[in-house]
C-alpha cells in the first residue's frame, strides 16, 4: 500500500504506533510501527515517511532520535519524527510501562523533543531535564535532511501547543475547521511566548470519520461493511458524511481558510485504493486550482 500511495505522487504516508488494533478485534494481529517505517522507506521512492504519532513514553527519546536518524538514510532524507504524549492506558499496563499522568507524559514530550533536536542537530548533547538527563551524548550518523522534522500530535491549549510552539516543525491535530482557526490563534499566541515565528510550523489536519469517495450512499455503505469484516467490528463503523471529489475539495477549502496547509486522510484494512486514486487524481488538482 505505501509503494501504491507514493505512485499516487501523496507527499506522505504514516503509520500509527500501537501494539493493538484500535477497532474491531483488539487481541488481533499489528505490526510494530518503527520496523513498518524502514520497510516503506526502503521500498518507496519519494513520499515522505512517519508515525501519527509515536508514543513518547513507549521508547526513550535518545533511542528514538537514533532510531529516526537511521530511518533518515534508509529513506534517502524522506523520514519525519512524528511524537505525541502517549495516551492507550492498555497498552502501558499490557507490557509493564508506567502510566504517568497526563501533565507527567506532557512534562516529558516536551523534554522529549528538545532533548531529540539537540541530538539530531549538534555534535554532542548535555541534557538535564526533570525526566531525562544527557551527559556528552551522540547521536551519530546525523540525518540526510539538514532539519529533520518534527511533527507534534494533539490539541491541547496549555501545555501541547506550547510544546507546538517551542520544537514543531509540523503540528497535527483532529478538529472541525471552526475549531481549528481556534487552535491556531492559540498557537500563535505560544509562538508569540516564546519567540518563534509560527510561518515555521505547518499545520496538518485530518477529516474524521474516514473519508470515503464513491458514486453512491449504497457503495458507500457497501465499503463500510468490508471494513467491518476485514477489522472484525462488531458494529459497521460510521464514514464521513463527504463522500463526493467537490464536497472534499469544499472542506479542504474550509481548512485551508483557517491556516491548516496539509492534510492527512486515514485508511483502515482492506484500504480503500479507489478514494485514495480519486484524492489524487481529482481532488488534488481541484483544490489546488481554487486556492
Amino acid at each position: 500500500m505505501a509503494c501504491f500511495v507514493d505512485e499516487q505522487g501523496f507527499d506522505s504516508v504514516w503509520t500509527w504506533d500501537h501494539f493493538v488494533p484500535l477497532q474491531g478485534d483488539t487481541d488481533g494481529p499489528i505490526f510494530e510501527a518503527w520496523q513498518l517505517l524502514a520497510a516503506w522507506g526502503a521500498i518507496t521512492k519519494r513520499v515522505h515517511v512517519g508515525t501519527l504519532v509515536t508514543g513518547n513514553t513507549y521508547r526513550h527519546p535518545a533511542v528514538l532520535a537514533n532510531m529516526v536518524a537511521t530511518l533518515d538514510h534508509i529513506s534517502k532524507g524522506r523520514a519525519i519524527l512524528g511524537l505525541g504524549a502517549a495516551w492507550h492506558e492498555g497498552e502501558h499496563t499490557m507490557y509493564g510501562l508506567p502510566f504517568f499522568t497526563t501533565g507527567g507524559r506532557l512534562s516529558r514530550m516536551d523534554e522529549a523533543a528538545a532533548l531529540i533536536r539537540q541530538l539530531l542537530d549538534q555534535p554532542f548533547s548535555d541534557f538535564t531535564g526533570k525526566h531525562y538527563r544527557l551527559r556528552n551524548a551522540t547521536c551519530e550518523p546525523k540525518p540526510v535532511q539538514p532539519r529533520l522534522p518534527i511533527l507534534i500530535g494533539g490539541g491541547g491549549e496549555r501545555k501541547t501547543l506550547r510544546t507546538v510552539a517551542r520544537y514543531a516543525d509540523l503540528w497535527h491535530t483532529n478538529a472541525t475547521p471552526e475549531v481549528f482557526a481556534h487552535k491556531v490563534e492559540v498557537l500563535r499566541r505560544h509562538c508569540a511566548e516564546v519567540g518563534r515565528d509560527p510561518g515555521e510550523i505547518t499545520p496538518f489536519a485530518t477529516e474524521r470519520p474516514w473519508v470515503c469517495l464513491r458514486d453512491s450512499d449504497q457503495e458507500v455503505h457497501a465499503w463500510a461493511r468490508e471494513i467491518q469484516r476485514a477489522n472484525r467490528m462488531t458494529e459497521t463503523p460510521e464514514l464521513s458524511a463527504i463522500r463526493t471529489v467537490d464536497a472534499l475539495v469544499d472542506r479542504l477549502l474550509e481548512y485551508w481558510k483557517v491556516g491548516v496547509r496539509g492534510f492527512i486522510f486515514y485508511t483502515l484494512p482492506p484500504f480503500d485504493r479507489e478514494t485514495i486514486e480519486r484524492i489524487a487524481r481529482e481532488v488534488r488538482p481541484r483544490f489546488l486550482e481554487a486556492i
